[in-house]
């Protein structure tokens, strides 16, 4: 029995200590210089915004004045608000605004649904394009689907720089879905900035690293556009669980599809700044982890010996790592747990005592590493803090850390429930702590000279 128990600890160590390597490969990678790569060019493509909403009068008409300020031919965009089962004063809001700032290719689409297994975002959506499709042609009238949040604010030149990277792809290789950068809205405490020091790392070490080497960037649930095409040849958009957005990017990967990252735009997304509410939302994107994990992994090793090409191969490789993510967190529960029992079972089976500490002080250092990580991606002026910000980005990383291991403890035991989803409150209508409001270049930009227009701040006044 002991020995039994001893080889799976080495299955899980190892396991660990490889995806560990890999991150490490991704970070060096990501310090790398890029060159931006397309031009920009004529608008072109025709895009269908959803932004699906629920109860979300708060923050709704901070959010529709953010996208009128959208640079974008007005002919080649409509925005479509999902009213989804709203009970207070969200359509009204919306229509208020839309009125107010005369924007007239922006719709509110009204859904009430009794059945709460089919209340939801990826239920939303897909209604709404059936809708389309069966009023006026979703599929043949828009070349590309963008979904978005009721809390997101955009850069206002997001539609030209999704349109122009599109573009400069050859034909047959051009990606299916491309996702933009995600950052964040608020970090006015130590909760929200955990989440805002992750997505530093997530946007520069992680989503730009596999653009860079042909892999498939994540797809992160907003800010990203999936081409009419692609839709249509999946039914719609068909994926129902908790996290749609790895779903979908595990099934363009297993048909062999492309997706890419630009860092260029980004997208701002408000996130929690109680303690309950993100473990709350932190469980609802684990429950959907594990979800797609326990449903797609099987597949994907199967499909391992059916590519046409090795890039193909190496990107399913990739999802499959992405998916044990949740694994990952929970490892370090698990592996303490055989040691402890192995020290008080008197048990002399361990691994190499110099590996083991290589190990433990590569994660200690990590912890240092990714608040600097974080920064290096930042603005200059967000640059010049890295002193003052460093204890916070630590302590904010560590609790955000801690709160994802409860998540994805929970989140395994209740990732059979894929139906009944909780929303997050969102109350913040204006930029807080953000950037300077002229834009400075970020990592990704300062090797850049050809830059054709910059990235313009958010500019908001509200009521």
């Amino acid at each position: 029995m002991n020995e039994i128990l001893y080889i799976i600890y080495q299955i899980i160590f190892y396991t660990v200590t490889i995806m560990f390597l890999y991150y490490t490969f991704l970070i060096i990678i990501g310090f790398l210089r890029f060159k931006k790569k397309y031009k920009m060019v004529e608008d072109k493509q025709k895009f269908c915004i959803f932004v699906p909403c629920h109860n979300e009068a708060t923050v709704i008409g901070a959010t529709v004045e953010n996208l009128s300020k959208f640079t974008y031919n007005k002919c080649l965009f409509d925005i479509y608000f999902i009213a989804d089962n709203c009970s207070d004063d969200t359509v009204n809001e919306i229509n208020n605004s839309i009125e107010k700032y005369q924007i007239p290719n922006f719709y509110v689409l009204e859904r009430n649904v009794n059945n709460p297994k089919k209340k939801g975002k990826p239920h939303a959506i897909n209604w709404a394009i059936t809708k389309l499709e069966e009023e006026n042609s979703f599929y043949e009238k828009y070349d590309f689907a963008m979904i978005l949040d009721a809390d997101n604010f955009a850069d206002s030149n997001i539609l030209e720089n999704v349109n122009s990277q599109y573009l400069s792809y050859k034909e047959k290789k051009r990606p299916v879905m491309i996702q933009t950068y995600l950052d964040s809205k608020n970090k006015n405490n130590l909760i929200a900035r955990g989440y805002y020091v992750a997505y530093r790392c997530s946007n520069g070490f992680w989503q730009l690293s596999k653009h860079m080497i042909g892999l498939n960037p994540g797809i992160c649930g907003t800010g990203f556009a999936i081409t009419t095409k692609f839709l249509k040849q999946l039914g719609g958009f068909i994926c129902t669980s908790l996290t749609e957005d790895l779903e979908i990017q595990t099934i363009a990967t297993l048909k062999g599809k492309r997706t890419a990252f630009n860092p260029y735009v980004r997208i701002y997304d408000e996130k929690p700044t109680g303690l309950n509410q993100s473990i709350v939302q932190k469980t609802r994107w684990a429950q959907g982890h594990w979800y797609v994990f326990f449903k797609y992994v099987p597949r994907l090793f199967i499909s391992l010996f059916n590519f046409k090409q090795i890039n193909y191969f190496f990107r399913k490789i990739d999802v499959i790592f992405t998916l044990l993510a949740m694994f990952n967190y929970i490892s370090v529960i698990i592996l303490l747990l055989f040691r402890t029992y192995f020290t008080f079972s008197d048990i002399s089976f361990y691994v190499s005592p110099v590996f083991d500490y290589m190990i433990l002080i590569a994660a200690i250092l990590s912890y240092l590493i990714i608040p600097i990580s974080s920064l290096y991606d930042g603005k200059a002026d967000e640059k010049k803090n890295i002193l003052k910000d460093f204890i916070p980005n630590i302590i904010a990383f560590f609790i955000g850390t801690f709160t994802f291991v409860c998540s994805a403890c929970i989140g395994l035991f209740k990732c059979g429930n894929q139906k009944v989803w909780k929303k997050t409150a969102h109350k913040v209508t204006a930029m807080k702590e953000q950037h300077s409001k002229k834009l400075q270049k970020s990592k990704v930009l300062q090797n850049i000279d050809d830059l054709e227009e910059p990235i313009e701040i958010l500019k908001t006044s509200h009521k």
